[in-house]
């Protein structure tokens, strides 16, 4: 049985030099978390082979193997994750984004910490979480989104357990 390592060290925050994104929201229960089958979480890789794809969708959905640091790479195309099932209370992941022609859709569970950061042209960044947009107390997720699209969007939404999703974000799974 692998050991879980202990949890991220925090991101500086502003008292520390560095980018000054605000420290992780520590999670009150002891770590380590347990996973849906009720043991401890597998440990993540740190970082992946990018996801490529050209004239066609990249679709993550369910419980799916996540790196620390994901690359998706897009042309002409939709990139749509669903994190829901992946992001771990107390955990930080990356997901790096390139689209040419093509939209980046990403949802994250309730009360998830989001950064995005990058560069859009003729499109639009834009995050529809936390507790001003769902009301739910922070988790101590988080998600650091690097976008780099032109002629598409970077979203990411969280959507409540049992809650409907909305249209354009249909192509994942409800949770109950």
């Amino acid at each position: 049985m692998t050991e879980r390592p202990g949890p991220p060290p925090p991101l500086p925050g502003p008292q520390t030099p560095g980018d000054g994104l605000p420290e992780i929201v520590p999670d009150p229960r002891p770590w380590p978390v347990p996973g849906p089958t009720g043991g401890p979480l597998p440990a993540r890789r740190d970082r992946d082979q990018p996801m490529v794809s050209a004239f066609g969708d990249l679709v993550r959905t369910g419980s799916w193997d996540a790196a620390r640091r994901t690359v998706a790479i897009q042309v002409f195309g939709d990139t749509k994750l669903d994190l829901r099932q992946v992001l771990q209370p107390g955990e930080t992941l990356e997901v790096e984004l390139y689209s040419l022609f093509g939209s980046a859709k990403i949802l994250v569970p309730e009360g998830t910490d989001v950064q995005i950061q990058g560069m859009t042209l003729l499109g639009d960044a834009r995050s529809e979480v936390g507790a001003p947009a769902t009301g739910a107390a922070p988790s101590g997720s988080r998600l650091l989104v690097t976008g780099w699209s032109v002629f598409g969007d970077v979203r990411v939404r969280s959507v409540a357990a049992g809650e409907k999703l909305p249209r354009g974000w249909r192509w994942a799974r409800p949770r109950a």
